[in-house]
């Protein structure tokens, strides 16, 4: 796995090389647009605008990422019960503006079945770094055609952005709760611990799709290696061999793992510490 100190000099020169090269973008694409429309404040004013826009609504480089995720997902049987593309967020509950939130973008993934999961993982996790190249390749290449026209130009401020998020997808890097695309697929090549708590938060969720917690091997949650606190596999994890305890009537075990998700509190979704909030300790509730 690449060190977070290397990891954040490759990014950080990546990005001020896609701000550079999106800069001399604005310059000859606003030029070049002003000779069109004899206007250069117009050429200026619309880009901007719209730009401004795209960043704070549906920044299109972080659409294209998400979406490749979502396609690749699509095909090896992957359903997505939150998307988050910049600061809008998509759910069964609705569509959420979330201010607070960085404009990158996440996508959660649930599987249809339990089948060939490490194939179907590896696949959606490409996805994303694959759809980000794509279209910044193409658009850069649709603006060195056709200069002049707004659409492609407008799209193309967007292209080094787009490259740089699919190179450092791609990198295998630990971050703050969380992996990288290149980690995860490195995770599934090597088989390391968190890749294993993962796979076995997938299986359980794949057998829930068509069936109940009774259809879960015990030692699928409960035989699982020790990982980060901060890593979301184990809070998933967690979760699971709460509601499956609950269910098998155990609550002594529902009571530890309930126990253990409020010890790592801080790593949780506002969500999943609003659901602990309201949840009250098995063991006191059963006694």
């Amino acid at each position: 796995m690449m060190r977070r100190r290397t990891y954040s000099v490759i990014s950080v020169t990546l990005l001020a090389l896609a701000v550079l090269v999106t800069v001399l973008l604005v310059v000859y694409g606003a030029y070049t647009i002003a000779n069109a429309v004899r206007s250069l404040q117009i050429a200026f004013g619309c880009v901007f605008g719209a730009a401004a826009i795209c960043y704070f609504l549906l920044p299109p480089d972080v659409l294209a990422h998400e979406c490749g995720h979502m396609a690749c997902g699509a095909l090896t049987g992957m359903r997505f019960p939150v998307v988050r593309i910049g600061r809008l967020e998509f759910s069964k509950t609705g569509v959420r503006y979330r201010l607070s939130v960085t404009a990158a973008g996440e996508t959660a993934i649930v599987p249809r079945g339990a089948n060939r999961m490490r194939l179907r993982v590896f696949v959606t996790a490409l996805g994303g770094p694959l759809f980000s190249v794509a279209y910044g390749v193409t658009m850069l290449a649709l603006f060195w055609l056709y200069p002049a026209a707004p659409a492609i130009f407008f799209f193309a401020l967007f292209a080094p952005l787009s490259l740089y998020n699919g190179i450092v997808a791609l990198l295998p890097a630990e971050l703050d709760g969380s992996r990288t695309d290149g980690a995860v697929m490195r995770g599934i090549i090597r088989q390391d611990a968190e890749t294993d708590v993962t796979f076995r938060v997938l299986q359980a969720q794949g057998i829930l799709t068509k069936g109940t917690y009774a259809d879960v091997p015990r030692e699928l949650l409960f035989g699982a290696p020790v990982v980060r606190e901060d890593c979301r596999a184990f809070a998933a994890l967690l979760f699971l061999q709460y509601e499956y305890a609950k269910f098998h009537g155990d609550a002594a075990g529902a009571a530890a793992a309930l126990s253990r998700l409020r010890s790592i509190e801080d790593y949780l979704t506002d969500e999943e510490r609003k659901f602990l909030a309201n949840e009250k300790d098995p063991a006191v509730a059963g006694s």
